[in-house]
């Protein structure tokens, strides 16, 4: 039987709220709060944020938030408020369809902001029941990874914990890989991914003599990490690493402009349906790409931590823009109904597992909205995608994928 579709709308119930109740009928409005933890799902945008100073009329909040800290560690996500699917083939392992975003966390450099971060993760779990999290020590250049670690440190054994690397080598992912276990305070992850894979030479490096390739199965056969996957952006990249036979997972853009007008997500779908590998579908409420015209550049700093020299190079060869008002470097669907109709036709494409949705906390709740509670994910009707078809073909949009020309893999997840 098809589940019943409730598109739903934005609201104000995020996880930054001056209450003591979970009651959505209670809760003051947030918006206000939710603009310091909004940012963008991009290494830019994040990058951009941890640069970026603490304003001062954050401090009543950060005070607000210090008074509400308490955790009850009794409660769980319930791991049936979400539909699960099937996501390592080879361990049999499923993950609730919704993830959390913890990009959104890399806003929060300032150490005395962890009140935030415990405020925002408490939320997705016990209010939201999110139990699939997923972060990269490249989002705020290891901000995001250093905030989510204590926060999610009483919920870490009920829930599925994914990070990245950008290293492509074997020695520079080791460290990174310890940084990130010492940085999320476990001793394993569920799920470990090479980052943002882009070019050929990244598929050559990864899997060459002393490619990064040799940590993860050394990791995994020390149980630091369960499984073995990737981001990418590039079509053809993605289908090798998922033809390799040596990865379980895939995180791509299944994002519905890019789609049917950048040309960019079926073959990967294909592939992973071929080869048993699950797919993350990344940027679903993406309209398209900012321009100079209406996106803020971003400064590349000479030195980063967390990422490598040839990434911060490529942020130089190939710059973008973010957007004033999100944070995030591509232009999101700012129409509540539509966005939730972009997220639910990324989960409507065969093969794909879970979605992760835009990094910004105030847009996590009426997603979740939509899906939580569902035995099974609500169908669109042919009618809402004529719909949806129309409404983007009226717009003068650059997909935030495609594959066009080289430029159009050069962002990052």
């Amino acid at each position: 039987m098809t589940a019943a579709i409730d598109y739903g709308s934005f609201n104000d119930r995020g996880s930054l709220e001056d209450n003591d109740t979970h009651s959505s009928s209670s809760r003051p409005s947030s918006s206000a709060a939710l603009t310091y933890i909004s940012i963008g799902s991009a290494i830019f945008a994040s990058i951009l944020l941890f640069l970026s100073p603490s304003t001062t009329h954050q401090l009543p909040l950060l005070k607000m938030m210090a008074q509400q800290t308490t955790t009850d560690n009794n409660l769980i996500p319930d791991p049936s408020a979400y539909p699960h699917r099937l996501f390592i083939k080879r361990t049999n392992t499923t993950i609730p369809i919704l993830g959390f975003p913890s990009v959104a966390l890399a806003r929060l450099s300032d150490p005395t902001q962890q009140p935030l971060a415990n405020r925002a993760v408490h939320h997705a779990v016990e209010d939201l029941q999110i139990g699939y999290f997923d972060v990269a020590p490249e989002y705020g250049d290891g901000v995001a990874q250093e905030r989510l670690g204590p926060a999610l440190k009483p919920y870490r054994d009920n829930v599925f914990l994914a990070a990245k690397t950008m290293f492509r080598t074997e020695e520079g992912s080791r460290q990174d890989l310890e940084n990130t276990l010492r940085a999320l305070q476990t001793d394993h992850l569920d799920l470990y991914q090479f980052h943002s894979i882009s070019t050929q030479d990244d598929v050559n490096e990864i899997l060459g003599p002393n490619g990064a390739m040799k940590t993860f199965q050394k990791a995994k056969a020390e149980g630091k990490i369960r499984a073995i996957g990737f981001s990418a952006h590039s079509e053809p990249m993605a289908i090798q690493m998922i033809q390799s036979g040596l990865v379980d997972t895939c995180m791509f853009p299944i994002n519905f402009v890019s789609y049917h007008y950048g040309g960019v997500g079926q073959g990967v779908l294909d592939a992973a349906l071929a080869n048993g590998v699950g797919v993350i579908a990344l940027k679903s409420g993406a309209r398209g790409r900012l321009t100079t015209q209406s996106g803020d550049a971003v400064h590349v700093p000479q030195q980063f931590h967390h990422i490598p020299e040839w990434k911060r190079q490529e942020m130089i060869h190939y710059p973008v823009v973010t957007s004033p008002k999100y944070y995030t470097w591509y232009e999101p669907e700012d129409d509540p109904v539509e966005l939730n109709k972009l997220v639910l036709w990324a989960l409507n494409q065969k093969g794909v597992t879970a979605v992760l949705p835009p990094g910004t906390m105030d847009l996590l709740d009426g997603i979740s909205d939509m899906v939580r509670g569902k035995g099974e994910v609500p169908v669109l009707s042919e009618e809402d995608v004529e719909g949806m078809k129309r409404r983007y073909e009226g717009m003068d949009i650059v997909p935030i994928f495609h594959n066009w020309s080289m430029s159009g893999t050069k962002v990052s997840t």
